[in-house]
């Protein structure tokens, strides 16, 4: 017991510690050439940085926002610098029906799915105790509901693609406001 404790354990952990850090592949950007992304709120911002940063591993490229004077910038630079293809369809978030559909269509263009980036959101600051209720009904469907509509209308291109779903979030929830919340 005495030898199992002091030599064979400590043996055994190294052993297993090196396995799981070798075993864990690193990221290299060819990893992303040819691989079929969406980006959500990609007008500006992070979303537009990311969907460069896509087009210069040579993804193709599907953006989306309301502000189709940005996507359209976006898309054109994503070509520039490199993407396999890029494409832009503008709308809301708040509209459920655009959100299925702007799915379909991006996984049409690309000709599939690889990878859906959810990182759009409506920052209206909102007091919940004593604002309207249709305020919070609106933010409840643009920064929740279309992430489900979203990840559910992705999920049959995903899964034959064995993709991935990311979802680009903030610490704001961690840390109060004044005057949010009562």
């Amino acid at each position: 017991m005495a030898f199992m404790k002091k030599y064979l354990l400590p043996v055994l952990g190294i052993i297993l510690a090196y396995y799981f850090y070798s075993a864990n592949e690193e990221f290299r950007p060819e990893m992303l050439q040819g691989k079929k992304v969406i980006v959500t709120g990609a007008s500006k911002g992070i979303g537009r940085e990311m969907a460069y940063h896509l087009a210069k591993m040579g993804a193709h490229v599907a953006v989306t926002a309301r502000s189709e004077e940005g996507l359209k910038k976006v898309v054109s630079h994503c070509l520039e610098l490199g993407a396999a293809s890029a494409h832009y369809v503008a709308g809301t978030m708040e509209n459920m029906t655009f959100a299925e559909q702007f799915v379909a269509k991006a996984g049409k263009l690309m000709g599939g799915l690889d990878m859906l980036i959810l990182n759009h959101i409506t920052s209206t600051p909102v007091d919940l105790f004593s604002d309207d209720i249709q305020l919070v009904r609106r933010i409840m469907e643009v920064n929740f509901l279309s992430y489900v509509v979203l990840s559910v209308a992705a999920l049959p291109m995903l899964k034959q693609s064995n993709g991935s779903i990311v979802v680009v979030s903030s610490m704001a929830g961690e840390w109060g406001q004044d005057q949010r919340g009562g």
